[in-house]
């Protein structure tokens, strides 16, 4: 009888533990260097909250396969963003005055537009964005006009802001396209000589292969 408990009690475990959480393991180069493939991550799906900066798993809205895409949240319902020259630029709330506030608050790069303050790569400092300028890319990835984040809707990047079919591409994810959000990193060993063997981006054919003739998030030379 307590062994036949045990194993009841196992069983219940096991469910609400897959109900709850999801493991993952990173394919791709969208979030270099932060994620790298091979790195794994633990998901929660209930998600209480949504703030800038979560790493999330969202379905990709033009993906006929809906296979799943970690990117990061980089503007809420009501934020304005652009994008000139690479460079991402975010209003927060679509408020001049609370965004260079702010900025001012904590040491945060910002500009003055004829629309007011905006954040200037608000995300580099603190998680690891990177560009890579050998890379020649579309001009969905350098340069978007001010926009606003519709309710409801959420906007990705991903931190490998050069190679990554995200937002830029499909638009603001709508909450009910975003699946679990990332509590926990297992990162794989960080040798130097590891990180340098990273593939920069697929070639074209591979990215075309993974990805079902999606658009492509690059071009090399």
């Amino acid at each position: 009888m307590k062994r036949m408990f045990t194993y009841l009690l196992i069983i219940v475990v096991a469910i609400v533990l897959f109900y709850m959480f999801r493991i993952y393991r990173i394919d791709g180069t969208s979030m270099n260097y932060g994620l790298v493939e091979g790195d794994v991550v633990l998901c929660k799906r209930q998600i209480d909250t949504i703030r800038r900066g979560d790493m999330l798993v969202v379905r990709h809205p033009l993906d006929p396969k809906q296979r799943l895409y970690l990117k990061r949240c980089t503007a809420l319902p009501g934020d304005r963003f652009f994008q000139k020259k690479r460079f991402f630029y975010l209003q927060i709330n679509g408020d001049s005055d609370k965004t260079y506030k702010l900025a001012q608050k904590y040491d945060l790069d910002v500009v003055s537009t004829s629309n007011g303050y905006f954040l200037q790569n608000p995300y580099m400092k603190y998680y690891g964005v990177v560009h890579n300028w050998n890379l020649r890319i579309p001009g969905e990835l350098t340069t978007l006009p001010i926009t606003m984040v519709e309710k409801a809707h959420y906007y990705m990047l991903g931190d490998y802001r050069d190679n990554s079919a995200d937002s830029r591409f499909f638009g603001a994810v709508p909450r009910d396209w975003i699946m679990s959000k990332v509590i926990h990193v297992v990162k794989k060993p960080r040798g130097w000589m590891t990180l340098l063997k990273i593939k920069e981006a697929d070639s074209q054919e591979e990215y075309l292969k993974k990805n079902s003739g999606l658009t492509p998030s690059f071009f090399k030379d």
